[in-house]
């Protein structure tokens, strides 16, 4: 009788060991991975612009008119909208950091000289944030150049640090030299039937290599991979997962609906056109999701 009394005892002080240790473990984890517990999904427009130029006789679906730029911040502001950062999106996940209510991200493919003289200082004129992905090779060419043209010239490294040093402007990795169709690659796309090792290495080598040079050259880490013309493949996602990168954008023209830190690395975005205005622009994408 007195050994079944112990062992009663015995199990209930381990049941009360064990109530305890889950309280402090849900509690430990609340605290150090609050993207785990009650984040709402995300609904979020990423806009995706090329070039601004003032040269009518240049623009396209590509290069629009500087006007038309200027406009989406105006039309942003006054509707309520607030523009953010791929880091802001990333902290919320992993760490629960709030966004404002109405989100929206703006991202300038290239890395195109004219997003220094054109949109950079519309950015800072109405307060607005937003994220350029240059190519990182024509960023180490560009410096080689007498005069930098807008219609064709590449940003500099110091011209991109000067403008993610302002807090306007964040920076992410475009892959170092792989912006182009060609022996059968798309991009930084694998190959049909390329050995997947290789596909691996290449990759790996190139978009380390862009990250070791914005180092150098600005003392900041990209945290996002925007694939060139959009293309991906799983093996593309994985190999950028891999690396450490936290999101990756696409070019698929859909509203993100963001649910977890997993569908960071497929962000859409919807090509902002030349010659449309923004309430046109804007109302067609809300009302894609409808809003």
């Amino acid at each position: 009788m007195y050994t079944s009394f112990r062992l009663s005892k015995i199990i209930t002080l381990l049941t009360v060991i064990t109530i305890i240790s889950a309280v402090c473990f849900t509690s430990v984890l609340r605290q150090y991975s609050p993207a785990a517990f009650n984040i709402q999904p995300v609904k979020i427009a990423v806009i995706m612009y090329h070039g601004l130029i003032d040269d009518t006789s240049k623009q396209n679906k590509y290069f629009i008119d500087p006007k038309y730029f200027e406009e989406d911040l105006k039309y942003l502001n006054e509707n309520g909208f607030q523009t953010i950062f791929a880091s802001d999106l990333i902290s919320h996940f992993e760490k629960n950091t709030p966004l404002p209510e109405k989100p929206v991200l703006l991202t300038f493919d290239d890395g195109y000289y004219n997003n220094y003289t054109f949109a950079y200082p519309l950015l800072k004129k109405y307060n607005c944030k937003a994220v350029i992905s240059p190519i990182g090779y024509p960023a180490d060419e560009a410096v080689k150049e007498n005069k930098q043209n807008p219609v064709y010239s590449q940003c500099t490294w110091k011209q991109l640090k000067e403008m993610a040093d302002s807090g306007f402007v964040e920076i992410q990795n475009h892959t170092y030299n792989l912006h182009h169709i060609d022996s059968g690659r798309n991009g930084a796309k694998n190959n049909t039937n390329e050995n997947p090792d290789e596909y691996r290495k290449l990759l790996s080598d190139d978009l380390l290599k862009f990250n070791k040079r914005m180092f150098e050259e600005t003392g900041k880490y990209p945290e996002s991979v925007v694939f060139p013309f959009g293309a991906r493949s799983k093996q593309t996602v994985e190999t950028v997962k891999s690396l450490g990168f936290k999101a990756a954008f696409d070019c698929e023209e859909k509203v993100n609906l963001l649910s977890s830190q997993q569908d960071l690395f497929y962000i859409h975005r919807f090509l902002r056109p030349n010659n449309m205005s923004s309430k046109d622009f804007f109302g067609n994408i809300y009302k894609q999701s409808g809003e």
